[in-house]
Formats: structure tokens, C-alpha cells, sequence
């Protein structure tokens, strides 16, 4: 949707903003919002939520919206514009205007279509949530077992939605055909799903359900996904050059010599926006591609069918899109004049019902009038070349009974590197090359997620589609024909039963902080956990505990790319390699082993690391096989696993042994001294100590864990994102160590030297990309949570009276910053200043000096 339209999106923007000015303030997904402005119950309740776990920030809404389609609505819980889809996020780059469901019916004499956002040109919403609390967004995710939206949770961050087509008191008189809205009377339970593993961050599913509450069966039913994506970087005119086409396979990356078959409509910049040179500006140009792809219908036999237009009204000739030749006396349909955009509901149920499959936008030059298709445009070049394109995925017809729930699925799923350049052929220039294998491997990960393959769900004996690649054959000399001999099953389809599962990492820990100064006047920070849930819990795809081990990271900001690693730890465990005759070839099987489960099969001294590659193996005889089978080991991860270094991360309690039961009941009752104070485990305890850190910089800390892997789905380890549960600290005594101990307020860098260039030295108070009028800043440390900080000249004059008002939890409880500026709005001059910090644990003086 380009900057050309917004005139005539007004009075949809005057109508969500009617309902989304309660939505601001409010923090979605706490048991207690604590800026929930009060709001007239008889409305229903608009508001979004954003999907922000892996590669896709992507909006969604309670009205039948998926992106923010310009409304720029505020993420409930920072505050900021929701992204409609940014990918990869954090890069100002953006790849959807809107994206609404679809769902046309013959109603008597009349075709009915219900949509979200229609056509972007104009037309009004046409789904409503119930009113508040009713109407509000569900949040649920498998990150942390014990927390209230763990219940139920599919993913990470899964969002259900319920609304309806039948409040036409607020869908207002559309701008086209001039009619009221007509409801087919439906009730849509919308789920999306989204995860931040690295085979699964580049894709999000959604699952409907489409409840047809009204009083009449409906027929001839459609169901359809609208796309309208304006692909470039945020805040430029970028919705005038897109390329959209529909990929349907592609080489299989996993099974050599076998394609898959991917069937996914996508979506791109016509040529990634390269600078004057023809360059390209890496990651911040919109080098990707976003495809939609539809996962599950109501019924296998339906026609499916992908159509694309562009939309243009100050250029009626480029409102365009491919339409078949109409047959025996029938003339050619238009929409108010255009071959494009689909205005009515009439217009939209056509496009739905026409079972047309359109060629790609590229192809628009081509003549394709023996194939059915009416002739190219005047304009084909120009649309050929990128325009403002809109696309529609449906499937139908279907009969929807009254009462009856008809299920549709589908995922949107990003590839990255679709645009490349190949400076061996033009090292002068930017050359046009597209590649779709990511957007291919994405799609199909997207599809295992969905329904994972060799997977029996509903346990009727079928497990999915397979190949069986085979290694060696011998010739069969009772039937006379070469048999394989050696082969192997390898399952890429699911049994039709949706899973919506996959292999996850084991829940990250909660963790706790405690910050101090040292005598040294360093910062440190303590972090402590316990690892009971974590390393018991069983990984939902394979039914396994898995847990390997914990990393610790460290950064300044929430960007997951800006977290660093500071230490790891995990188990001590070796991968076994045994040599596989009929292959002929050495191959990793199965989960690794802990040492002291290779211990107990290869007795106690045995040292893996003695049979450390194909020419130092250890065998042993194999009483099944009746022959011997020999094995080699290497280390799985680094085997860091040492619990007594107070460097990295140990064990508070070394020497504690394996717990007699995991029930903390049990323990409370039967093993007391097998649990801390707080009432964990002792064995679990876990402890680590960031040194050296800037007294003056909040820092976000994170604990992650991470698997074994799955050699079997040839899956790499899995760890949770550092964002997941990153905690903001700083590194300096906490309010409650200051006010226990009654600590002694500090001022730094006393004195302070205007002259010191302290955004050149990174100490954390100032910053190099502010101007130094607006930088200057003095600490004050050792604060009580709650104080007045005054200050006052050598003569006595007040100079600037700061309220300091924390939560003791609060990182910044026991820290103030002075912009240096008085209460006068005036920059300080240089020379002694005195302080004073009341509090009701008494007064506290002290002086610093400015020099200038």
C-alpha cells in the first residue's frame, strides 16, 4: 500500500483509531495491566500483538489482520509502532502492508465475501472482536513450564485471536459498491504460532478455525488469504515495485537427487534497491523474499488457485492482472472498468471462484494467448518490472453446514539471499540474480513443523511419505532380480495429521541477579539458578530429556545479534562413530553418551578419549550379530563440565550428590538435606560471576540452554534465544544492599572534566552519537530506591533538585544521572558543588567538582 493511498484510508484509520487510543498504555499479557485505560464495553475490543522471537516481526490483530496496514497501531507492550513485518527484524526493512482471510459463499441470490482489510483501497474491515476482556488477545508459550501460559502452548509465542463478520453496526458502507456489509455469519478462532530456533525462525504458522454461526448452510464456499506485501526499506515510497510469483518446487537439501515439492507464492523487491554504484547495502538492503504457503484445506479435493493484480487508480491501464479468455459467449469481466483490483463482493468471490492459476509477474511481457490467457497490456514491461502487486491464495468450493468448523492453515515464511550479486560476471555492477533455495528450505522446515514426518500422530500405523535411498544391492538369484541390500528409510512427509511440533531446546532457567561494587570500585554481577526443570524436562519432539548445557551471555541492547557469549558449559558426552559395512562409510547414530553411561557399558577406566578418530577404535564383540563391531569418539560440544572452576560456571554445592527423587515434596519430606532454603534441589544449583564490568552501564544478561541435536533429522543442537528471558541489570550495589547496609553515596567522575572526551572512553554515562551539549552526565551512586538529590552551589543557591523514585527490583534502584543542566534550564559553570540526599534512612553530604 503505498504513500499515494493513505488520503483514501482515512476513515478506516478514523475508525481503528476510535477503537486502538485504549491500546497504548495498555501492557498486554499480565494478570494486572497496570495503564488499562477504561473503556465503553458496548465496543468491540481492537488491539494487536507482535510475533518477535526469531528472524519475523510480524504484527497480527483481533480484527482479521495480519501486518499493521499502515494504521501504525502501538505494540501494546513497548509502546513503539508495531512492525508489520520486518525480516530480518531490526533492519528497517519491511516486506507487508496487510494480509487478511478471505471467505466468499453463495447466499441465495447473492456472492458474499468476509474480509479483514479488503483491498486496502478504501473498504472497511469487516471482522470484530467481543469487547474487553472477552475480545482480548490470548498469549501462551512453552518457554517456561511453570508459568501461568505454559498451559496449552504450542510455540515460543503463540497468539490466538477470536472475531466474527456479524458486528456490520461498525463495518460502515463500503466505498465502492456503496452497500452496508452482509455477514454470511462467522466466527474465526485465529492461532499463530512462532518459534526461535534456527529451523524454525524464518517462518510463522497460523491455524484457523472458521465456525459458520449463522442460520443457513452455506454453499459453493472459498476460502482465500490476501496478500498485499509493499517489499523495500521502512519509510520510503517502496510499494510500486514489488515482483510476486508462485514457486512450486525446488532440489531437496536433504535427500541428494530428489525435489521437493514447495508450492509457495512469494513475493519480492523488483531488484533489492542497489545504490548509484549498483550495489548492494548487505543486510540492510531488502535482499529477501516472503512467500506465503497454505499447509491444510478443509478437504483434499478442491481446486487451489493463486492470483495476482496490481493496483493502481491514478493509473487505470497498469490495474492489471492475468485473466483467462472467457468461453463460448461470455465477454470478459472487469471491476469497474480494470482487469485488477476485485472491488465488490461480487468481484471478489469471482476472483476466488475461477479456478485460475496465474503465471508469474515476470512473465507478463510473454504472450500467452495459446494457452488461454488474454494478451499482454500496453503496460506489460512496466508491470513486468515491479508494481504495486496484490495476491490472493484460495481454495473451495466446500458446503458449510450450520454449526460446522472448517479448519485452514497456513504459514508465512521468509527466505534471505533471494537477490545475490556475482561480481565474477560484472565486477563493474549490480547483476539481477534470484535465488529461492533458502525461501525452498524454509518453506519445507515450515511444512515438517506442521506435520512432522516419520511421525504416526493418531496412531493408525502410517508414519508419512518416505524415500528409500539405496547403497548396495546383490543379486537375488530365487526371484532373479537385483534386491537392495543395503537402503535407508528417509521420511519426508507427515502422515496428513498436523503436529504443529518441533524439536525444541530444554527451558531456559530463571534466573536471579545480584549486582555489587568490589573494593576496586569494578562492577560485578552475580547470576544464580537452578537447572531441575531444565535438565529433566523431555523434548516434545523426540520424547527425550536432551539437555547438553548453559551459556551466558552478555549486551547492551535487547538485538539478539548484539548479545555476545561470555562462557559455556555442558555435560560431559561423546558422540559414537561405528562403521557401517554395507554403506562403507563411518556414521554418527543416535544420542550421544554421558561418560558414565560409557563407563558402565566399557567399564570403569575407559577413556573415550583414547579411540578418538577411525585409526584408534576400540572394538567389542557383538553377541546378536555374532561378528565385532569397532567404534570410535569425539566429544560432543567442548565438554566443559569442570563444576568445581569459581571462573566459569559451577555448581554452588560440588559435591553434592544425584538427588534421590526429583517431587520436591518427596525431598522436603524424606531428603531434607538435599534441598537449599529455598526449597530446590541442591544438585541443580548453579552460579556465575560477570567481573569487570562498567559501574555506569545497564547490561542485559542472559542464561540460555541448549540440546544434543537430532542426528537422526541430520538437526543441529537447539538453544533458546538470549532474548527469551534476558534480565536488564547494572552493575552496582542494589538498593536493598545499600539500604541494609546504609551505604555511603558516591559521585563519579568527581571531578568531572568537561575536556575528558568521556564518550570517546565507552565508561557507559555518555554516548558518541550525541552531541556533547546534550551528553554531559554526573552519577550518583549508592542511592536509596526512594530519595531527593539537591544541589547547591558554594554560595548556597539551589541548583537543581532531583526526585528519585525506584522500584527496589529496579536496575537503575540505586542510580541517578544529572544532565548538568539547573533547574533554571542553564549549563552549569565549573567550580565545587555541594549535595545533599534525604531520605528516610536520614541525610547524607557530600562535593564534587566541575572543570571546565
Amino acid at each position: 500500500m503505498g504513500t499515494s493511498q493513505k488520503d483514501i484510508l482515512t476513515k478506516i484509520m478514523v475508525l481503528i483509531m476510535v477503537f486502538t487510543s485504549t491500546v497504548a498504555g495498555r501492557e498486554m499479557f499480565t494478570e494486572q495491566p497496570t495503564n488499562l485505560h477504561k473503556i465503553n464495553n458496548d465496543y468491540p475490543y481492537l488491539t494487536i500483538a507482535t510475533h518477535n522471537v526469531g528472524k519475523i516481526a510480524l504484527t497480527v490483530t483481533n480484527f482479521g489482520v495480519i501486518g499493521n496496514a499502515g494504521y501504525n497501531i502501538p505494540d501494546p507492550i513497548t509502546g513503539y509502532a508495531s512492525p508489520s513485518l520486518s525480516y530480518p527484524q531490526g533492519y528497517g526493512l519491511n516486506y507487508l502492508s496487510s494480509s487478511s482471510l478471505w471467505v466468499g459463499a453463495v447466499a441465495g441470490p447473492d456472492t458474499l465475501v468476509s474480509a479483514g482489510n479488503n483491498i486496502g483501497w478504501g473498504d472497511l474491515n469487516e471482522y470484530f472482536p467481543f469487547p474487553y476482556p472477552e475480545g482480548d488477545i490470548i498469549f501462551r508459550s512453552n518457554n517456561d513450564p511453570e508459568a501461568p501460559e505454559y498451559e496449552g502452548a504450542v510455540s515460543n509465542q503463540d497468539f490466538i485471536s477470536t472475531y466474527y463478520d456479524t458486528f456490520t453496526e461498525f463495518t460502515g458502507v463500503d466505498y465502492f459498491s456503496g452497500e452496508t456489509h452482509n455477514p454470511l455469519g462467522l466466527k474465526v478462532i485465529q492461532r499463530s504460532y512462532a518459534w526461535g530456533y534456527d529451523y524454525a525462525e524464518d517462518f510463522i504458522l497460523f491455524d484457523y478455525s472458521i465456525v459458520n454461526i449463522g442460520n443457513k448452510n452455506l454453499e459453493d464456499v472459498y476460502i482465500g488469504i490476501y496478500v498485499d506485501n509493499d517489499c523495500g526499506v521502512d519509510n520510503t515510497f517502496s510499494s510500486h515495485d514489488d515482483i510476486c510469483g508462485f514457486l512450486k518446487s525446488a532440489p531437496s537439501q536433504y535427500i541428494d537427487g530428489l525435489v521437493d515439492t514447495v508450492d509457495i507464492a512469494w513475493a519480492a523487491d523488483n531488484d533489492a534497491d542497489p545504490n548509484q554504484a549498483g550495489n548492494l547495502q548487505g543486510i540492510r538492503s531488502p535482499t529477501s523474499v516472503i512467500g506465503t504457503k497454505i499447509l491444510r484445506t478443509p478437504a483434499d479435493s478442491v481446486h487451489f488457485t493463486f492470483n495476482w493484480w496490481v493496483s493502481n487508480f491514478f493509473e487505470t491501464s497498469i490495474n492489471w492482472g492475468p485473466r483467462k479468455q472467457p468461453t463460448g459467449q461470455e465477454s470478459v469481466r472487469t471491476f469497474l472498468g480494470v482487469l485488477g483490483t476485485p472491488f465488490t463482493d461480487a468481484d471478489k468471490y469471482y476472483v476466488m471462484s475461477q479456478n485460475e492459476f496465474d503465471y508469474n509477474q515476470e512473465f507478463t511481457m510473454n504472450d500467452h494467448s495459446h494457452l488461454g490467457w488474454l494478451p499482454p497490456p500496453e503496460e506489460a514491461a512496466a508491470i513486468a518490472n515491479g508494481a504495486d502487486i496484490r495476491y490472493l491464495l484460495s481454495c473451495g468450493p466446500f458446503d458449510f453446514k450450520k454449526g460446522e468448523v472448517l479448519p485452514f492453515t497456513f504459514a508465512i515464511v521468509g527466505g534471505q539471499d533471494f537477490y545475490y550479486q556475482n561480481f565474477r560476471i560484472n565486477p563493474f555492477g549490480y547483476v539481477n540474480f534470484r535465488n529461492p533455495s533458502d525461501l525452498a528450505l524454509n518453506t519445507v522446515w515450515a511444512t515438517w513443523v506442521y506435520d512432522n514426518p516419520g511421525y504416526d500422530t493418531d496412531g493408525d500405523g502410517f508414519k508419512g511419505k518416505y524415500y528409500i535411498k539405496i547403497y548396495d544391492s546383490i543379486f537375488d538369484p530365487n526371484i532373479g532380480e537385483w534386491v537392495a541390500s543395503v537402503a535407508e528409510t528417509l521420511y519426508y512427509k507427515g502422515d496428513g495429521v498436523p503436529d504443529f511440533r518441533g524439536a525444541t531446546p530444554p527451558p531456559p532457567p530463571k534466573f536471579k541477579l545480584y549486582p555489587r561494587i568490589t573494593e576496586m570500585n569494578t562492577g560485578e554481577i552475580e547470576i544464580r539458578w537452578n537447572g531441575r526443570i531444565t535438565e529433566t524436562s523431555l523434548d516434545q519432539f523426540s520424547q527425550r530429556a536432551d539437555f547438553e548445557g548453559y551459556r551466558i551471555y552478555i549486551s547492551i541492547s535487547e538485538r539478539d545479534e548484539d548479545f555476545v557469549l561470555v562462557t559455556s558449559h555442558d555435560i560431559e558426552n561423546y558422540d559414537r562413530w561405528e562403521y557401517h559395512h554395507g554403506f562403507f562409510r563411518w556414521e554418527l547414530r543416535g544420542q550421544p553418551y554421558d561418560i558414565r553411561t560409557l563407563k558402565a557399558m566399557y567399564g570403569e577406566n575407559f577413556n573415550p578419549l583414547e579411540y578418538f578418530d577411525h585409526d584408534h577404535i576400540i572394538t567389542v564383540y557383538n553377541e546378536t550379530l555374532g561378528d565385532y563391531e569397532g567404534f570410535y569418539f569425539t566429544r560432543h560440544d567442548w565438554n566443559q563440565s569442570d563444576y568445581r572452576d569459581t571462573t566459569g560456571i559451577h555448581k554452588v554445592y560440588p559435591d553434592q550428590p544425584y538427588p534421590s527423587t526429583f517431587d520436591l515434596d518427596s525431598a522436603a519430606m524424606f531428603y531434607p538435606d538435599e534441598l537449599t532454603e529455598e526449597g530446590e534441589l541442591k544438585y541443580f544449583e548453579y552460579r556465575y560471576v560477570l567481573r569487570d564490568l562498567l559501574i555506569s552501564m545497564p547490561y542485559y544478561i542472559s542464561v540460555t540452554t541448549f540440546d544434543h541435536g537430532y542426528p537422526e533429522r541430520q538437526l543441529s543442537p537447539q538453544e533458546t534465544s538470549p532474548t527469551t528471558n534476558a534480565i536488564k541489570e547494572l552493575a552496582q550495589n542494589s538498593a536493598t544492599i545499600v539500604e541494609d547496609n546504609i551505604l555511603d553515596v558516591y559521585v563519579y567522575p568527581n571531578p568531572y572534566r568537561v575536556d575528558a572526551n568521556y564518550d570517546e572512553r565507552f565508561e557507559g554515562w555518555e554516548y558518541p552519537d550525541r552531541p556533547k551539549e546534550y551528553n554531559r552526565a554526573l552519577n550518583f551512586g549508592n542511592l536509596p530506591h526512594k530519595c531527593t538529590i539537591r544541589i547547591f552551589s558554594l554560595d548556597g543557591d539551589l541548583i537543581r533538585e532531583i526526585h528519585h523514585d525506584k522500584d527496589p527490583g529496579d536496575p537503575m534502584s540505586s542510580y541517578e544521572k544529572w544532565d548538568m543542566i539547573s533547574r533554571n534550564t542553564q549549563y552549569v559553570v565549573g567550580g565545587i558543588y555541594y549535595y545533599s540526599v534525604e531520605s528516610r534512612f536520614g541525610t547524607q553530604v557530600g562535593k564534587f567538582v566541575i572543570i571546565r
